[in-house]
């Protein structure tokens, strides 16, 4: 009997260390809204922490900033709100395909302008992350900027 039990307890504390894709606690409209807001205030460092771990491979921290101070945020929305969240499949840098949340989050800007983005928010290791759009992870993988003009132009 004890010999059973300490296989259930070291079994379910190796599967809660993998973290896996248990949806995390929190709403993730608020963490998109977070991101979104990181991002178009170029905090860059700071985003890559909630970056899903396949991306953080192929961009490191310090590439990853240098990378996306390149071409900064310019126009900062007056408002950002969540319009819909919806449950979806995406596909992962990687070609794993993951549960998301696709969040779509309207952004208004001075003059009337209105942008809605999708913001797909994944678990990953007991929280949420948001993830690379795939030509931006293509780009990271060759060792290219995603925001370069031409391939002369590398992290």
């Amino acid at each position: 009997m004890t010999r059973l039990l300490l296989v259930a307890v070291t079994s379910t504390a190796l599967l809660a260390g993998c973290g896996g894709s248990a949806t995390p606690k929190g709403d993730p409209g608020v963490f998109a809204v977070g991101i979104v807001d990181r991002i178009v205030h170029n905090r860059y460092a700071q985003v890559w922490d909630d970056l899903h771990s396949v991306d953080q491979k192929v961009a490191p921290l310090a590439e990853y900033v240098a990378c996306e101070s390149r071409s900064p945020v310019i126009a900062v929305p007056t408002t950002v709100k969540v319009v819909s969240i919806d449950d979806e499949s995406v596909g992962l840098g990687d070609g794993t395909f993951v549960k998301s949340k696709a969040v779509d989050v309207r952004m208004s800007f001075r003059g009337g302008f209105h942008l809605t983005h999708t913001v797909h928010v994944v678990p990953d290791h007991g929280k949420w992350t948001f993830i690379l759009p795939s030509w931006r992870f293509r780009d990271y993988k060759a060792d290219r900027c995603p925001t370069a003009n031409d391939s002369s132009n590398q992290a």
